[in-house]
């Protein structure tokens, strides 16, 4: 009987604060949107120190916004950190896994870094997922391109 109370007790505490924490949730939410599009405008202006601060602000504010993880990747990828930018599209991809924006900047990273083949890999993703086309498919296999060009170029020219 003592147990039943308790149970009761607890649901009706959670039902009464059910509301104010959906509300509390969404006004996170929306803080995280507002420090993103703020991080954006500071990529926008090359200033990418002061973007990382927001997009870091806008993942304390929402862990799951993928706008914010793939922002930390692009921030630190201006700094010249290629492997940490990685790291952030990797998380994006394991809460969304088939997020264009995601795959298409995990692609670039991957040539960045000469891992051709895994940035092969993200084409074909987007290739399933965009069977009409999309900015994004069509920038990966235009990278890819350019990567196999400068390096049969600098293939050839190291043989004469």
């Amino acid at each position: 009987m003592r147990i039943q109370k308790l149970l009761v007790a607890t649901v009706l505490a959670s039902v009464v604060a059910g509301p104010s924490f959906a509300q509390t949730a969404e006004k996170y939410q929306e803080l995280s949107e507002q420090l993103v599009a703020e991080a954006s405008g500071a990529m926008t202006s090359e200033q990418a120190k002061e973007a990382q601060g927001l997009y870091e602000r806008a993942l304390v504010a929402n862990p799951a916004n993928i706008d914010a993880l793939i922002g930390l990747g692009k921030a630190h990828e201006a700094q010249g950190r290629v492997g940490s930018g990685l790291k952030y599209y990797r998380k994006a991809l394991e809460l969304e896994p088939n997020d264009k924006n995601a795959l298409e900047y995990q692609a670039l990273a991957f040539l960045k870094r000469n891992l051709r083949a895994r940035a092969e890999s993200n084409r074909d993703k987007l290739a399933s997922l965009c069977t009409d086309g999309c900015k994004e498919l069509e920038a990966v296999a235009s990278a890819i391109e350019e990567y196999s060009a400068r390096k049969a170029d600098a293939s050839l020219q190291s043989e004469g």
